[in-house]
């Protein structure tokens, strides 16, 4: 079973009982070092004038993140601040009027506490104002402390209030005043000056009961005394602040690092995706260039079922692989009987069907028999000559080559 502990918290210094009872002051990483190792269940008290604690009436919701909605809406024009900027608990159970005891605090000094716990290693069970952990008064009585300059007023079991000295005739003469009081201070004097204030509607003071305690370590040790008691007062652990549960303890690092992992997967799938799309595209687009050039180099065949063994049919047509056919050895006759002469020049080619379509230009008509004549010494090629139109420039002559003996 998990021992209870108590843990005072003044924004700055820690207060704590040691094994002797002993109060000790330190910071709250001594705190934790003082309890390493032992499995604890720790309340921590924090000063009382941080935390106002108060009535909603709210509907009968069972859920309490809904009943803690309902009480942000509830409270939202009785209170200063602006209800994002604040913290809301409920403190307990709704009275017969239906009013909900409900605690607020501000946010940024709820995660100041917080993140001072967390930065101590210290898990702390549940949050309480300071005021709660003196003893639950009974009807018409009330539970008070008062140290130097400040008083702890418990007016109710989930009721209570704290604030300066000089701020409490105001503070409690607003109160309907209790038939008696018990008072823990460090001498009688003071006391009797906590209830010789004037007192709504003309009351009598309530009467004293006094408990003298020897300085001000003796009054902080006395509410940090009973920790089993602090477990039915206002936690201010709920929400958004609720403590984690052991699983969560002691995964959380080791949901960060599989969140990390987890976040460095995505990345790298998405990463591979964005590669293989873009390898997509460039192959697309190589495969769209391969047809373009394929078009280009074989105008005349029309359906491709496979590029590759095409593309190596239609070069071997234009080497002549196997005889004298093809592309090549038609250009070199073109080249060798025209290169002979200044008088013909080539000026386009185009190859289809085994033939190679000629479109020359002659310095004169001669030049047409100057290209007869230069094919008819060649056996292998034969030519004919479709046109041949005489101009001022010339004569333009359209001419095919092929395979076999001239014409």
């Amino acid at each position: 079973m998990a021992q209870r502990l108590a843990v005072y918290f003044d924004g700055t210094q820690a207060a704590w009982l040691d094994d002797e009872r002993q109060l000790t002051r330190g910071s709250l990483a001594e705190f934790a070092a003082a309890i390493e190792g032992e499995d604890a269940e720790i309340s921590v008290l924090i000063p009382g004038e941080d935390v106002l604690l108060t009535r909603a009436p709210l509907p009968p919701i069972r859920t309490a993140s809904r009943r803690l909605q309902a009480a942000r809406y509830a409270l939202e024009d009785r209170l200063a601040g602006r209800v994002e900027q604040l913290h809301f608990a409920l403190a307990g159970s709704a009275d017969r009027a239906g009013g909900t005891p409900v605690a607020v605090i501000d946010l940024d000094r709820m995660t100041t506490v917080c993140d001072a716990l967390d930065a101590a290693g210290i898990e702390a069970t549940r949050i309480l104002p300071d005021y709660m952990a003196l003893p639950a008064p009974g009807a018409d009585h009330w539970q008070l402390a008062a140290s130097g300059d400040r008083v702890l007023a418990r007016t109710e079991a989930t009721a209570g209030f704290a604030c300066d000295t000089d701020l409490w005739p105001i503070v409690a003469g607003a109160l309907d005043a209790p038939m008696a009081a018990t008072v823990y201070a460090i001498d009688a004097a003071e006391a009797q000056r906590l209830l010789a204030i004037d007192w709504a509607g003309d009351a009598e003071s309530p009467a004293l009961h006094l408990v003298v305690c020897a300085d001000a370590d003796a009054l902080v040790a006395m509410l940090l005394a009973e920790p089993e008691a602090l477990r039915g007062g206002a936690n201010l652990r709920q929400g958004a602040f609720a403590p984690r549960s052991q699983f969560q303890s002691q995964w959380r690092p080791l949901m960060l690092t599989g969140a990390l992992a987890a976040a460095w997967l995505v990345i790298a799938i998405v990463a591979r995706g964005i590669e293989t799309w873009q390898l997509d595209q460039r192959v697309d687009a190589l495969h769209a260039q391969t047809l373009a050039a394929f078009h280009d180099a074989f105008p005349g065949v029309q359906n491709i079922n496979d590029l590759r063994v095409q593309a190596e049919q239609g070069i071997r047509q234009l080497r002549g692989k196997g005889g004298a056919g093809g592309l090549f050895p038609l250009v070199q006759a073109v080249a060798a009987v025209t290169g002979q002469t200044d008088d013909l020049q080539v000026q386009s080619m185009q190859y289809r069907n085994g033939k190679l379509n000629l479109s020359l230009n002659g310095k004169n008509v001669k030049s047409v028999e100057t290209l007869r004549a230069g094919f008819a010494q060649r056996d292998d090629i034969q030519l004919s000559v479709q046109g041949a139109d005489a101009s001022a420039s010339g004569v333009q002559i359209r001419a095919t080559v092929s395979p076999g003996a001239s014409q």
